[in-house]
């Protein structure tokens, strides 16, 4: 055992020794307390409501300093009004956000879509596209791609578009082929509170295959051969390629029967003769959620007082084409739409027939058509969307009735003539 001596003398001291009996000192070791520091009172009330004052200062400096909101698809933007849904898409659907847009592109120079932005109430989902523009104090479209770009995509200024309700602003994007992918296209929403709106979608064009068919390629001789041919690119084409035929200066004369796919015809003159369809076309409807649309052009429906030059239960457009003697010259029905332009409808007992249950609008324009001498010029027994229908530049002339409009569809005939 370790003996314990005596720190002052030296002295051996017993275990249990407190103190030295030789010099009396302590043998304990004490270490001296500090008196405890006190802080005012006063000067911890500053301390707290400083503290309080900064949170205050910064809570106000978020709440009044500009924001900036941005979203891919929509964005939700909340102010003093109310909360509200802010997207961007390609569609009807007014709460369907699109963050990618993508699009094919055959060997036309270039092509066209009507971009949309809605703005929804979140909590209500009602339409707040009025309300909402008025607190706005500019709006822009603005577009990233790559400076060296073959086929640049360019935008319409936005505008509010009265021919698609709903909406509260509506850019045309025009692109081709050449347009590279990713394009971003992002609308921009200046606020007059000083805020910042930002929405943004990419855009992803796809090249497509183009064949060419005339009477050079192929058999077209007769309806049978056509229809042939028709059948055959169903089965051998992808339904994202465009096909073309350019038809001869014949008349089929028995019904040709469209499926599967888009296929755009095209007619042509040879002296005093015309292509035409003497016994019309019938579109079928589409399958499995698909979609396409039909180009007519420069072709000849020569009638005999019966029956249907083009019944469509799927998209179709007309251009320069002269529908004469039917019962019907054009009937939309199902999911179709119908679009006609510059063509002849003349001595039909129904011009255009419009009565569709379902589906979406391709395009407004039913414009520079001439409806002479029909008992009824057009139908419009059901649409199933409100798009307002332009007939600027058409003649209507003659007529039994002009525009027999049982659905109350919304249409332009400001610019229309009627004689």
């Amino acid at each position: 055992m370790k003996e314990k001596i005596c720190p002052h003398c030296g002295a051996p001291l017993p275990e249990e020794a407190s103190f030295c009996p030789r010099c009396a000192g302590s043998i304990n070791r004490r270490t001296a307390l500090r008196p405890p520091t006190y802080i005012p009172i006063p000067f911890l009330r500053f301390l707290v409501l400083a503290g309080i004052g900064a949170a205050v200062l910064a809570a106000l400096f978020f709440y009044f300093s500009p924001q900036k909101v941005e979203g891919t698809g929509d964005v939700i933007y909340t102010d003093d009004d109310g909360t509200y849904q802010i997207l961007s898409n390609v569609s009807t659907d007014r709460y369907y956000p699109m963050s990618l847009i993508s699009q094919d592109a055959g060997d036309a120079e270039s092509y066209r879509f009507p971009l949309r932005l809605y703005i929804n109430h979140k909590d209500t989902g009602v339409d707040a596209s009025g309300i909402f523009l008025q607190k706005v104090e500019s709006y822009e479209l603005l577009i990233e791609q790559p400076p060296d770009s073959a086929g640049p995509v360019t935008a319409t200024e936005p505008l509010t578009a009265l021919e698609y309700p709903g909406t509260a602003l509506v850019s045309y994007i025009n692109f081709s082929r050449r347009s590279p992918s990713p394009v971003w296209l992002i609308w921009y929403l200046h606020m007059k509170n000083g805020d910042t709106i930002s929405v943004r979608s990419e855009l992803s064009v796809t090249p497509i295959h183009t064949y060419e068919y005339s009477q050079e390629n192929a058999d077209l001789s007769t309806s049978q051969s056509l229809q042939e041919l028709i059948d055959r690119l169903v089965k051998e084409t992808d339904r994202k390629d465009i096909v073309n035929i350019t038809l001869p200066a014949i008349t089929y004369d028995e019904p040709l029967v469209l499926y599967g796919r888009a296929f755009n015809l095209t007619g042509t003159r040879s002296e005093e003769k015309q292509t035409a369809f003497s016994s019309g076309i019938r579109i079928r409807a589409a399958k499995d959620g698909q979609d396409w649309i039909c180009y007519f052009t420069d072709l000849d429906f020569p009638g005999t007082g019966t029956g249907v030059a083009i019944s469509a239960a799927n998209r179709v457009w007309t251009r320069g084409c002269r529908f004469t003697d039917w019962d019907t010259a054009l009937l939309a029905h199902g999911d179709a739409w119908i679009n006609t332009t510059d063509c002849l409808f003349e001595g039909n007992q129904i011009g255009l027939h419009y009565n569709i249950s379902g589906g979406g609008s391709s395009d407004t324009r039913f414009t520079g058509n001439t409806f002479t001498g029909n008992a009824t010029a057009v139908l419009l027994e059901q649409v199933a969307t409100d798009i307002r229908m332009d007939f600027g530049d058409c003649l209507f002339e003659g007529n039994g009735t002009d525009i027999d409009n049982r659905c109350r569809q919304p249409v332009d005939i400001s610019q229309a003539v009627f004689q």
